[in-house]
């Protein structure tokens, strides 16, 4: 059996917004949380991230591979380039590890002009996938890959057939829970589909955000936990969702605010960093922002000197010991490195108290404070969970 339980410890009336005790093979993790994301080739959020797990903080902690079918192919006829490419994936996996996060690998697998694939893999690119994942250290949760949107449900279900039944047959040497990815189209939120997922032993799933706010999936994710609630009610086990590719802020300049760390007020559990490449490039060097976390917007990092209290905003490692006369005359690179430190470092700093306000139900009150998500919080109220006549389980 698959070592996974889930238990709900904290849910807010008539909302989506609840906390879970989640362990996996020994690991415990309280949510909300977020994901340490790591790829390949940038490992900055990891060792931004490492110094802040605590026991008030146990994040789950994202390989992401990024590769084509050739690239792919290559890796399986040469077996130099295989063995680095899985060395690669190896250590960052034990460096998340390391650092106390659950490690998952997960595949973004790309047509070589870095467009999702949108079918299904070739048996030999699926056989060697499921290698990496079954046979890599550390790896504590085995999640399908991301494919794109596939044509159809028989397709996911092709999917989840093959990794089902290699973790079957893995089952006598590991027993890690499977991470299904739910198709993020309306009509292929089949709820045969669902159920199959479910029977299968799936109750972790992925989301695909594709790099888009919440609310533009507020349907979608409406139908999704009404199904998923049914099976839940139905076996009397719990469900966890985690939200891939999130938005990290949306609006412009001075009316951008938050998007990611509100994911639990559209029933994201838990959510990951965004990895999708933007093909679209301001001619001018754009202008850095940073999170303010007093009202969940944002301010030009460069303009800070003219702001109210802002020795509450600049509290974080990055930006506390520097002055601010200094960062206007910063290189661009500079400025990214600064912002994207404190960022991370106010993120995890919010989320990590996010359980406690749940289970005293306070989480919803709190972010209501906060005047740049306004029309996120009505949108949170719009999507809000609906208990049945007599169900007494999640009471």
């Amino acid at each position: 059996m698959t070592n996974l339980d889930i238990e709900e410890i904290g849910r807010e009336r008539d909302l989506l917004i609840r906390s879970c005790r989640v362990k996996i093979n020994g690991n415990t993790i309280v949510t909300p949380t977020r994901t340490i994301g790591t790829t390949l080739t940038d490992n900055f959020e990891l060792n931004e991230s490492t110094r802040l797990v605590n026991n008030k903080f146990k994040p789950f902690g994202e390989v992401y591979v990024r590769a084509s079918l050739n690239e792919l192919t290559e890796y399986i006829t040469n077996d130099d380039k295989g063995k680095k490419f899985s060395s690669k994936i190896s250590n960052r996996t034990l460096q998340l590890k390391q650092a106390s996060a659950l490690p998952y690998i997960l595949f973004y697998v790309h047509d070589g002009n870095g467009n999702p694939l949108n079918r299904l893999l070739p048996t030999n690119i699926q056989n060697f996938i499921f290698d990496i994942l079954w046979g890599t250290v550390g790896n504590s949760i085995i999640v399908t890959p991301l494919l794109g949107v596939l044509t159809s449900p028989d397709e996911y279900s092709k999917m989840i057939d093959a990794i089902h039944q290699r973790q079957i047959d893995a089952i006598d040497r590991k027993n890690q829970p499977l991470m299904a990815i739910v198709p993020s189209s309306y009509t292929l939120i089949d709820p045969g589909l669902i159920e199959k997922y479910w029977n299968c032993g799936v109750r972790i799933f992925g989301f695909n955000c594709e790099n888009k706010k919440y609310g533009a999936y507020s349907y979608i994710i409406e139908r999704l936990h009404s199904e998923l609630s049914k099976l839940s009610r139905e076996s009397n086990e719990k469900y966890i969702i985690n939200g891939i590719n999130s938005k990290f802020k949306y609006g412009k300049s001075k009316t951008s605010r938050i998007n990611n760390l509100i994911g639990t007020g559209y029933g994201f559990d838990t959510y990951s960093p965004n990895h999708i490449v933007s093909r679209f490039f301001s001619e001018n060097t754009p202008k850095r922002y940073i999170f303010n976390d007093s009202n969940y917007g944002f301010l030009n990092v460069t303009e800070l000197e003219d702001v109210k209290d802002v020795d509450k905003i600049v509290n974080t490692k990055a930006l506390k010991n520097i002055k601010l006369s200094e960062l206007s005359s910063m290189s661009d690179t500079q400025l990214y490195k600064l912002c994207k430190a404190h960022d991370i470092e106010k993120t995890i700093k919010e989320i990590e108290n996010y359980p406690s306000y749940i289970e005293n139900n306070e989480l919803f009150d709190y972010l209501s404070k906060k005047e740049k998500i306004q029309t996120e919080r009505d949108e949170m109220k719009s999507i809000q969970y609906h208990q049945p006549i007599g169900d007494e389980w999640f009471k």
